[in-house]
């Protein structure tokens, strides 16, 4: 029987040569040799594989899925269920993308930080299409309550419904600049560079955010008071206005100002804070119809009454629709020693319509006024005897009487 004894020179390892490690399992299939940026050729080629048939069958599924929905919304009278599967088309197929990328890393067997690496791509894919679709249902849905605001100003529902124009205009920005402010917190998070730099600077952020708070005071007062208008309302868009002395409608309400458009056209822009904190006249803050008056100095002998039918006469035969026919009247408001004062009151159904109308007022009564025998005011005087003295130069015997008439206009 041999037995073998065990040389120790020859089965200990000396310090000089090292022990070989196990070679790696050979793969299933033959792959090509190198590799870039740390990963081998065919886990290159797995990526494109996957990046494609991710892409291919994202489309597929949003297709198979919309169709689903559009069905679905054929059958309902709801609108925001169409604005919903509108916004949806784009942004879904990015997100199908996304899940069906990250669901097929495992098979690649990626290194980690590779793997890493397309994770955060396919976050950050997710994140910017889920943004993209809130901000085209929010825009979807503004032009949907655009409509139905339409419709409801034809119904003559006009207050109620530039309240919603108002209130629709300034909450659009408010969501949009938050969707997209959140998304890019989201974006940002992800990159661990990012939340250590935010960990040192929340740090310090007790004196700093005291001096930007006192530098950003008006700034932040002005966007809170834009939020505090569009929910008091003590304007809305199109509503009739006088502020700083001029006289236009609201064309346009921000978070930080409002555009009022001047009657010649001028675009007047004012600070939010201006009209909470300034008195101003709003003509359509309950309704947009408005009366308005038309004064006229004439004669004391002037015949009211037919000037009061003529008024009648033109309100209803030659005021081509300005007339709205709820007011119509002349009053005598005022005397003085020489004239009386007429006012003709009228009322329209909007301030533009109630200022054409008080300027065709004052043309027809005018020239109807100058046809008038005693229509226009006269300067009167008075007549008086005088006793001349047997001094006088004008030739007149002593107690006679002369009476002096100046002309009348």
């Amino acid at each position: 029987m041999v037995r073998s004894i065990p040389l120790p020179w020859l089965s200990a390892a000396t310090p000089e040569a090292p022990v070989a490690s196990a070679p790696p399992p050979p793969l299933p299939v033959p792959v090509p040799e190198g590799s870039a940026w740390g990963l081998e050729l065919w886990q290159w080629a797995g990526l494109a594989v996957l990046f494609v048939g991710a892409w291919l069958l994202g489309r597929a599924l949003e297709w198979l899925v919309l169709r689903l929905v559009d069905r679905a919304t054929a059958m309902t009278k709801s609108g925001w269920d169409d604005q919903l599967a509108t916004s949806a088309r784009g942004p879904t197929r990015y997100v199908l993308f996304a899940v069906l990328v990250a669901s097929g890393l495992w098979a690649l067997k990626l290194p980690p930080m590779a793997k890493h690496g397309v994770e955060l791509v396919t976050r950050s894919v997710g994140l910017v299409a889920v943004a993209w679709f809130l901000l085209r249902f929010v825009k979807l849905a503004a032009g949907f309550v655009e409509q139905t605001v339409v419709r409801e100003e034809k119904g003559g529902n006009v207050g109620r419904a530039r309240g919603l124009r108002t209130q629709l205009a300034v909450l659009r920005r408010v969501v949009e600049v938050a969707v997209v402010l959140i998304g890019a917190s989201l974006m940002l998070l992800q990159f661990e560079a990012v939340r250590n730099v935010g960990v040192s600077l929340l740090a310090s952020a007790g004196i700093a955010g005291l001096f930007i708070g006192l530098a950003a005071q008006k700034s932040i007062s002005t966007l809170l008071a834009g939020i505090q208008l569009s929910i008091t309302q003590p304007i809305r868009i199109g509503d009739t206005v006088i502020v700083e002395n001029e006289w236009g409608w609201v064309e346009e309400i921000t978070l930080t100002y409002v555009v009022v458009k001047v009657w010649d056209l001028r675009r007047l822009v004012i600070p939010m804070g201006h009209f909470l904190e300034k008195p101003f006249q709003n003509w359509s803050k309950v309704s947009p119809d408005i009366m308005g008056t038309a004064e006229f100095y004439v004669d004391f002998r002037t015949d009211v009454p037919a000037v009061r039918a003529e008024l009648r006469r033109i309100l209803e035969q030659e005021s081509n629709g300005l007339w709205d026919g709820k007011v119509g009247g002349l009053q005598v408001t005022d005397m003085s020693e020489r004239t009386m004062k007429l006012r003709a009151l009228v009322s329209a159904a909007d301030s533009g319509k109630a200022f054409d109308l008080r300027c065709l007022v004052r043309e027809r009564l005018m020239a109807f006024l100058r046809e008038q025998p005693y229509g226009l005011p006269m300067v009167r005087t008075e007549a008086c005897l005088t006793e001349h003295e047997p001094s006088s130069h004008n030739g007149a015997r002593p107690g006679t009487n002369v009476v002096a008439v100046l002309p009348s206009e």
